[in-house]
């Protein structure tokens, strides 16, 4: 999608409040659009977790209206106060984590822009299909920017109650821009701000504390598969695995390996099975890490092909000499796309 630049129109949200209707936690607005990057209509939620320097209702998730998107919305957050990092009129990109629910944890990348109140985290249009797929069936997201030190970017969470949101969406009504009204005075700028009636309340639980564990390093889950450092992702059983592998020398960027580490055989024959069907039937070579590596790119991509749709495995290895019973295990394979996007090195055509 085209980068936006920053607006230089002064709005005003005192207006804005008065025509909001509600949807669930949604607010939706058609007439007098204050909050949307083009002022077309919108409908908006607050995030009921914030960070702190953020005030509390304007911590905003938004769904513009925007003609150039494919979609003819755009999605940002507002999450941090104007001038918190230096963009300079430029845009930042930077990493984010997007949990719908008690769902796989998607990783994505998103850009930061200044916007008219707050610096919005904005979700470029190419990505943007996922998370209307989430919102229409999620009643909880949790948001996470993912520190970079490098940026100047520090870590900063959000949660929104979401549910509502397809019939929010039905009642919006994109229409023409609206003029700018000049800034309005502040009613209440002599009024001393109320007292926090959270300040002494415990710190919000953290959404992704149930997607990761700790040992010596923190391990990212989606779905079924826990990542194995950066270059690796494994659905496993008690008795066996399926893993995906980076592979630099591989044709189309990944080694496919299954069993559970013990093999002695030198040579497989696998079958994969899915319910009651056996979708694939291949062979497989014991390598250094006594796991049996599926024989050739080709295999690789068909089986690739088969877990997209499917959201189990019961993968049986047979010794091809003979010297040995047969092992049988079955894996959940759910979140199996999500986490293939997130590895990164596969790069082959299925």
């Amino acid at each position: 999608m085209a980068r936006r630049t920053v607006t230089a129109i002064s709005l005003c949200l005192l207006l804005s409040a008065a025509g909001a209707q509600g949807v669930g936690a949604w607010q939706v607005e058609s007439t007098f659009d204050l909050y949307s990057y083009l002022g077309l209509g919108s409908i908006r939620v607050a995030a009921y977790q914030a960070p702190a320097d953020v005030a509390a209702g304007d911590a905003w998730l938004v769904v513009g209206c925007d003609p150039d998107a494919p979609s003819g919305f755009e999605i940002a957050a507002w999450v941090a106060p104007a001038g918190t990092y230096a963009l300079a009129g430029e845009t930042l990109d930077v990493d984010v984590l997007v949990r719908f629910d008690q769902g796989p944890v998607l990783e994505q990348r998103w850009f930061l822009a200044e916007g008219a109140f707050l610096t919005e985290a904005v979700v470029p249009y190419e990505i943007d299909a996922t998370l209307f797929e989430g919102l229409a069936t999620a009643t909880n997201l949790a948001l996470r920017i993912v520190a970079d030190p490098a940026s100047g970017v520090q870590e900063r969470t959000f949660q929104y109650d979401v549910g509502g949101f397809s019939q929010a969406l039905a009642a919006v009504r994109c229409g023409a821009p609206q003029p700018a009204p000049g800034p309005a005075p502040d009613p209440f700028a002599d009024v001393p701000a109320a007292p926090d009636p959270f300040a002494d309340a415990p710190a919000a639980p953290d959404p992704f504390a149930d997607a990761t564990t700790d040992e010596g390093g923190d391990e990212l889950v989606i779905g079924a598969w826990a990542f194995d450092g950066q270059d690796g992702m494994v659905a496993a059983s008690d008795l066996g695995v399926l893993a995906v592998y980076c592979a630099a020398d591989g044709g189309n960027g990944v080694e496919i390996e299954v069993g559970d580490y013990d093999l002695a055989a030198p040579a497989y024959e696998v079958v994969f099975r899915s319910g009651n069907i056996d979708f694939l039937t291949t062979t497989a070579t014991r390598n250094q890490f006594a796991a049996a590596q599926l024989d050739g790119d080709d295999v690789e991509d068909r089986l690739v092909r088969f877990l997209r749709g499917v959201v189990d495995a019961t993968i049986t290895l047979t010794p091809r000499a003979g010297d040995g019973p047969p092992m049988s295990y079955r894996v959940a394979t759910d979140g199996f796309n999500d986490a293939l996007a997130a590895l990164g090195c596969y790069v082959g055509d299925r």
